[in-house]
């Protein structure tokens, strides 16, 4: 297939591809899952971005691009907010995503509405961050403040050198002179 042949087959948006996966859903067709991961795999390849949603609250709760598709779930990166205490990467249902423009509270709403009978939950379970130890905390830390110091230190002896230098030249003309 060419390059001209894959735009124009592939999708635009995640509304595109969760309304197939919804009809998908309905008429129980197993077959059109393949092309669905596909989609989001070029989705991914764009590096398309789109809002990870609350269903309960009716609003977005990240902003997300879509990186991959593992494990029956889209692959995506939190771009905003971020927040240490969850992983950047999160695996996430294609159902709890939407595009920015769908993103009013009444459009997830609606978006709820037909998805809801195929819900687990009204929420993605996201990824806590990996916990650091003390000590990996610590060295972040203090690694650069070392470095730092180290090259401040070697960038005044160089100072001290050259001044130095400088004085004993003047020195041995102020006295030959």
């Amino acid at each position: 297939m060419s390059t001209s042949d894959e735009s124009s087959t592939a999708p635009g948006t995640i509304r595109d591809i969760r309304e197939r996966l919804l009809q998908a859903r309905r008429t129980r067709d197993s077959s059109a899952l393949p092309g669905l991961i596909e989609d989001v795999e070029v989705l991914a390849r764009r590096g398309y971005r789109c809002c990870l949603v609350d269903f309960d609250d009716c609003r977005p709760t990240y902003y997300v691009r879509v990186v991959g598709f593992e494990n029956a779930r889209v692959t995506a990166e939190v771009e905003f907010p971020i927040e240490p205490e969850i992983s950047p990467l999160q695996l996430v249902p294609l159902t709890h995503l939407v595009d920015y423009d769908e993103a009013a509270p009444q459009e997830i709403r609606s978006i709820y509405d037909r998805l809801s009978p195929f819900l687990h939950k009204p929420n993605a379970q996201l990824l806590s961050a990996p916990q650091r130890t003390p000590d990996e905390v610590r060295q972040d830390v203090v690694r650069p403040v070392t470095v730092r110091k180290r090259q401040d230190s070697a960038s005044m002896t160089l100072w001290w050198t050259l001044a130095s230098l400088l004085f004993v030249a003047s020195l041995v003309v102020f006295v030959v002179a």
